[in-house]
């Protein structure tokens, strides 16, 4: 929280203009001016991914905008899919639903990090440690070529579903996304006419 001028200097440290955050509304001044605020770990700097903006009112309001979509990755290889690969963990994706419109996608941390991380800890070093370590590793380390693709498969799945005008909510995106990986369409073929419509027909059932 910001209580003095010193505060507002000591932010500096952790933001510079232009970074993307995670964070919530908490007030709006008379003068136009945002109250921010990140009252959980959960909330902070957003690394090694990729944001998509689609009209917010496509983005309704839910329980819980941070979702994990599983399963969304295609085979690479015979017998190997993106989660085999350089060790990059469950091979899920993780989408943040930003209700001005702003959708932030990137690879779910794996497991198998935080354990090294906790291994190499005391094991009484507090939980807001841990996650700092986790963000530094997952913005220090490359996403490899199978993850990418099912981020960008991800991100062109909400992409058919804003041009259709479609309501955009973890269910739609995984129908989309899942669509497209049984129809075998390559992702850079997705946004043509045709497979757009095609691929979010499920969503106007």
């Amino acid at each position: 929280r910001i209580r003095t001028s010193e505060d507002v200097l000591a932010m500096r440290t952790l933001f510079r203009e232009g970074d993307l955050l995670t964070c919530e509304v908490q007030s709006v001044q008379k003068d136009g001016t945002l109250v921010l605020h990140t009252r959980s770990l959960r909330y902070g700097k957003l690394d090694n991914g990729v944001l998509i903006t689609v009209p917010p009112s496509l983005v309704g309001r839910r329980k819980n905008h941070f979702v994990t979509l599983k399963g969304l990755f295609s085979a690479t290889k015979e017998g190997e899919s993106a989660m085999d690969v350089d060790g990059e963990g469950e091979g899920d994706v993780d989408v943040y639903l930003g209700l001005n419109g702003g959708i932030w996608i990137q690879r779910t941390i794996p497991t198998a990090w935080e354990n090294v991380i906790r291994a190499d800890q005391d094991e009484r070093a507090p939980l807001a440690e841990t996650l700092q370590k986790l963000r530094q590793l997952h913005a220090t380390t490359r996403v490899n070529p199978p993850m990418r693709e099912s981020i960008a498969r991800v991100r062109n799945s909400i992409e058919c579903l804003r041009l259709v005008h479609c309501q955009i909510t973890p269910d739609t995106i995984e129908m989309v996304a899942k669509a497209s990986i049984k129809e075998e369409v390559r992702v850079a073929e997705m946004l043509l006419p045709e497979w757009v419509v095609k691929l979010t027909e499920g969503t106007r059932r």
